[in-house]
C-alpha cells in the first residue's frame, strides 16, 4: 500500500465516521431502550473535547443481547456505572469491570467496547478477547453452541463495521498513542473471534505500516468467515 493509497483509505474512513453516530433500526428492541443505552455510552458534555472519534453505536443483534442481559439487576446496575454522570466518582468503572470478569459477560464486554471513552473501549475489548479464549472451556448443548456462535458473529460485524467508520489515526500525542492502541485491539479482537490472523499477527510493535496486508483486504477475509 503506497503513501497516496493509505492516505486515501484513512480519508475514506474519516468520512464515514458520521454514520457511527446513526443507530441501526431495530424494530425487535424498543427505541426506549436504544436510547437508554445510547444515553448511557454517550457523553453529551464532551469532556475530552473532541480529542477521540466517536464511538460506533451497537448494532441491533447486540442491542438485544444487551436487554436480555439487563434483565438481570445487577448487570444492569454495573452497566449504568458506565455512565458520565459516575465518571468523576469512578471513572475506571471498577464495579463493571470487575462484574465482566466475574461473569464472562459478553454483553456489558461489547457495551463497554461502545463506550465513549476509549480506555473503556479498550478494556471491553481485551475482556472479550478473554471471554473468546475461555471458549475451549465451555461444555455446552448444541443449542448452547449455537447461541455462542450468534454472539461471535454479532460481534465480528459489529467490529468490521467499527473499522469502517473509525479513522485509523488521529492527530495528537497521548490520545493518538491510545486510539491507535484501540485500533490495534479492534483487529486483534477479530482475528481471534474469526481465528484468521490478517494484520497484527503476534507483532506487538506500535502499528505503522499495513504494507504487507491492506487493511481492506483483511476486512474482506473477516467478512468471508461470516459467510455472508
Amino acid at each position: 500500500m503506497n503513501v497516496m493509497h493509505y492516505l486515501f483509505l484513512i480519508l475514506l474512513l474519516a468520512c464515514t465516521s458520521e454514520e457511527s453516530l446513526q443507530q441501526d433500526t431495530c424494530a425487535e428492541v424498543p427505541a426506549a431502550f436504544s436510547s437508554y443505552v445510547n444515553r448511557t455510552l454517550a457523553d453529551s458534555t464532551d469532556l475530552f473535547q473532541g480529542a477521540y472519534p466517536p464511538a460506533t453505536p451497537l448494532s441491533c443483534e447486540l442491542l438485544g443481547t444487551l436487554q436480555e442481559e439487563l434483565k438481570d439487576d445487577s448487570a444492569r446496575y454495573c452497566f449504568e456505572r458506565l455512565s458520565r454522570r459516575f465518571w468523576m466518582e469512578d471513572p475506571h468503572a471498577r464495579v463493571t469491570h470487575a462484574y465482566i470478569r466475574r461473569h464472562m459477560s459478553f454483553a456489558l464486554s461489547m457495551a463497554a467496547a461502545a463506550h465513549w471513552n476509549e480506555d473503556h473501549r479498550i478494556r471491553g475489548l481485551l475482556e472479550l478477547q478473554e471471554y473468546r479464549g475461555m471458549r475451549p472451556l465451555v461444555c455446552t448443548t448444541k443449542e448452547g453452541n449455537a447461541v455462542l456462535e450468534k454472539q461471535d458473529r454479532a460481534a465480528v460485524r459489529y467490529l468490521i463495521r467499527v473499522l469502517e467508520t473509525t479513522p485509523l489515526v488521529i492527530n495528537g500525542s497521548e490520545n493518538a498513542t491510545i486510539h491507535d492502541s484501540y485500533m490495534r485491539e479492534v483487529m486483534r479482537t477479530l482475528d481471534l473471534f474469526t481465528g484468521r490472523p490478517r494484520v497484527l499477527g503476534d507483532d506487538r510493535r506500535m502499528r505503522t505500516d499495513l504494507a504487507h496486508d491492506p487493511l481492506e483486504i483483511a476486512i474482506a477475509e473477516w467478512r468471508s468467515w461470516l459467510g455472508e
